[in-house]
């Protein structure tokens, strides 16, 4: 599996160890751009244009790309270039279910123990979800829904289930930047299942956290189902 680009590596001279913190930094922001809704599906992540806005060498950016995808986060075209994938139902029908189950195993782990600050944090990034939302901008929206739901995984003593859940995000975050929409329910509202979430948060309660969870997930695909292709 290869990637098309002939410019010569720029760091071909790095030490190894080097060289592997740069594609492992070059995976990390490419991911978070996904789960950011910075692309759409279909898009293509061309190789040399991609490494300059990452201020890195197309070598690092290209072992980024490949491990996008082998987790299925992205595909190659017929001209082996990076490309994300359109979200299908069926796809959407398997992703989304699963990732409420282990976001639902991150909240329990978070709730009995996150922080004052870092409820400020998910009060932050819910604050831009309504700032985007208020503002009717759809990616502004988008972005800050998805900040909310990674940083309750960045919270979590749950490692290895917070990187499955965000590799989970890159592969349903394009698909929200292509929405062209807001959600049916308002952020603004106190019944609105982030908000739930978050004094069930104060509270250290387990069991009201999950079930906000549980309905935020079930609201997000009541609404975003019908707008998938079959």
């Amino acid at each position: 599996m290869m990637l098309h680009d002939d410019a010569p590596a720029l760091d071909s001279d790095r030490p190894a160890a080097a060289k592997g913190a740069l594609a492992a930094y070059a995976y990390q922001q490419i991911r978070e751009r996904l789960i950011l809704s910075t692309y759409k599906g279909g898009e293509r992540l061309v190789l040399r244009p991609l490494a300059a806005s990452l201020k890195l060498s197309p070598t690092p950016v290209r072992e980024a790309l490949l491990r996008l995808v082998s987790e299925q986060a992205l595909e190659l075209d017929e001209r082996n270039t990076a490309r994300v994938p359109e979200l299908s139902r069926d796809v959407f029908q398997e992703v989304h279910p699963l990732r409420g189950d282990l976001e639902e195993r991150l909240t329990r782990n978070v709730a009995g123990r996150i922080t004052p600050e870092q409820i400020t944090v998910l009060e932050t990034c819910h604050q831009s979800f309504i700032n985007g939302y208020l503002a009717g901008d759809p990616h502004q929206a988008a972005v800050g829904n998805a900040a909310f739901h990674s940083a309750i995984a960045e919270f979590s003593s749950m490692i290895i289930t917070a990187g499955i859940m965000q590799r989970l995000w890159a592969r349903i975050g394009p698909f929200y930047a292509g929405t062209n929409g807001l959600p049916p329910a308002s952020p603004v509202e106190a019944n609105h299942p982030h908000m739930l979430l978050l004094e069930a948060f104060r509270q250290h309660d387990a069991e009201a956290a999950v079930a906000a969870i549980r309905q935020d997930f079930q609201q997000a695909r009541s609404w975003l189902e019908p707008l998938l292709p079959a």
